[in-house]
C-alpha cells in the first residue's frame, strides 16, 4: 500500500501487534503509547493516516485528534478510533472529528478495512461534486433554493440534511448518521432516526424530499436531479 500510519494504542502487547499487522499490510508504521508521544510524532512525520486507541491511560484520543485536525497537511488526513468503549462512537466523530470508529475485540481486520476505505474515500473526494441547484444556510439551518430559503429545519434536521449533502454521492452509513446526527444517543437509534428521516422529508417537501434516500445495506444518501444545461452557470 506504500502509506504510512501513526498507531496510538497504550496496551504495550495490543500496540505491538497492531504495528506488525500494519507492517505487515505494507504500511510504514510510527506508534506511541501516550498522547504527548503522538503528538511529537504527529508533526516530526505528518503520517498518511492515524489509528488511534480513544482511551490513553488519564487522556483520551481528543488533544490527538485537535493536533491533527489543526495541521494544514493533515486536515484531511484519516483518523480511525479504535476502542473497546462503544458509548464513545458519538464523541469519537463529534469531538474527535474522526472518519471512523471501529469496536475492539475482533481482530484487526476492521480496522484495516476502515484505513482502506478512508482512502478510498479521499481519493473520491478529490473528484468535482455533483453540481447542485441547492444550498445550506448553516446559520440560518435552512436549505436555499435560487437564493431563497426552501426550508427552515430543525437542528437535527438540518443536521442530518447537511451530512449526506455534504458527503453526496457517497452512503452515509446509519451507524455515521446516528453517531453525527442525534445530540444524545436515542434509546432506539434505528427507528428514530427513521422518524427524523420522515420528518425532514415533510419539511423539505414535494419534489425534494425523494432526494433523501435509503441504500439497503449501505446507509442514507442525498441524490442529486440531474440539472438541465441552462440551468448551470
Amino acid at each position: 500500500m506504500g502509506k504510512s500510519i501513526l498507531i496510538v494504542e497504550d496496551d504495550e502487547r495490543q500496540r505491538r501487534d497492531l504495528v506488525r499487522y500494519f507492517t505487515a499490510a505494507g504500511f510504514t508504521v510510527y506508534s506511541a503509547g501516550k498522547c504527548t508521544d503522538a503528538i511529537e510524532l504527529v508533526f516530526r512525520h505528518l503520517p498518511d493516516c492515524f489509528l488511534l486507541d480513544y482511551h490513553l491511560g488519564n487522556d483520551t484520543a481528543l488533544l490527538i485528534c485537535l493536533s491533527i485536525r489543526g495541521c494544514p497537511q493533515l486536515r484531511a488526513a484519516p483518523i480511525v478510533i479504535l476502542s473497546g468503549d462503544e458509548s464513545q462512537v458519538a464523541d469519537s466523530y463529534d469531538s474527535c472529528q474522526a472518519d471512523s470508529f471501529v469496536l475492539k475485540g475482533h481482530g484487526y481486520n476492521g480496522a484495516l478495512a476502515a484505513i482502506r476505505r478512508q482512502f478510498r474515500r479521499a481519493g473520491r473526494q478529490c473528484e468535482p461534486q455533483a453540481v447542485s441547484d441547492l444550498a445550506l444556510d448553516h446559520k440560518g439551518l435552512s436549505v436555499i433554493k435560487d437564493g431563497l430559503p426552501l426550508a427552515k429545519l430543525s437542528l437535527e434536521q438540518f443536521r442530518l440534511f447537511s451530512l449526506l449533502f455534504e458527503n453526496r454521492p457517497r452512503c452515509v452509513p446509519g451507524s455515521e448518521v446516528i453517531a453525527r446526527v442525534f445530540t444524545e444517543t436515542p434509546d432506539n437509534p434505528g427507528e428514530a432516526l427513521v422518524a427524523l428521516v420522515y420528518r425532514l422529508r415533510k419539511a423539505l417537501g414535494h419534489p425534494y424530499a425523494r432526494r433523501i434516500a435509503r441504500k439497503k445495506g449501505r446507509g442514507w444518501v442525498y441524490i442529486q436531479p440531474r440539472l438541465r444545461a441552462k440551468t448551470i452557470v
